[in-house]
């Protein structure tokens, strides 16, 4: 009997988890809310020339997110093609809740409080936001685990006999 791996498709979740997470924090917060932009705290959109140097560095951030994405895809395709990786939805939705949870803790530490170059809602409250911003990652990452430990339970390869 074959080994059940679960490592492929949660390299291919959680990298997807990245790059959609990030696509949600760009379309979100950067273009329909308009809250910050890459670099807004260290050159604020208040004028053309910068709204365009803000607007070139987000889409770079687009465009870094769109490679993760389509890493993604090609992880996960090739999860697909191999009959011990058991085809977990479990598995699956926590790797990708996971890799959204992996990008809010990355962007909230480095970008949001190490390096300041933008917040979440820039204003008065905006420590809250970005706090906020970091727990509802922690949020995603403890419920990403928790799916894919449940996941667990899904031993049957694809390609194996039917689970009942």
């Amino acid at each position: 009997m074959t080994a059940v791996r679960r490592g492929p498709l949660v390299a291919a979740g959680g990298l997807l988890g990245v790059g959609l997470g990030g696509f949600v924090d760009g379309i979100l917060l950067h273009q329909l809310l308009q809250w910050h932009n890459m670099l807004s705290s260290v050159l604020p959109p208040d004028d053309l020339v910068s709204a365009k140097v803000n607007m070139f560095w987000d889409g770079l951030f687009h465009a870094l997110t769109w490679l993760m994405t389509a890493g993604g895809l090609g992880l996960l395709w090739r999860a697909g093609q191999r009959a011990e990786v058991p085809w977990s939805t479990r598995t699956f939705v926590g790797a990708l809740l996971g890799g959204w949870g992996l990008f809010n803790a990355v962007e909230g530490l480095i970008d949001h409080q190490l390096l300041g170059v933008h917040h979440v809602k820039p204003g008065p409250h905006q420590l809250a936001w970005d706090l906020g911003f970091l727990a509802f990652g922690l949020l995603l990452l403890v419920g990403g685990g928790e799916l894919i430990r449940a996941g667990r339970e899904d031993r049957t390869p694809r390609g194996g006999p039917a689970s009942s």
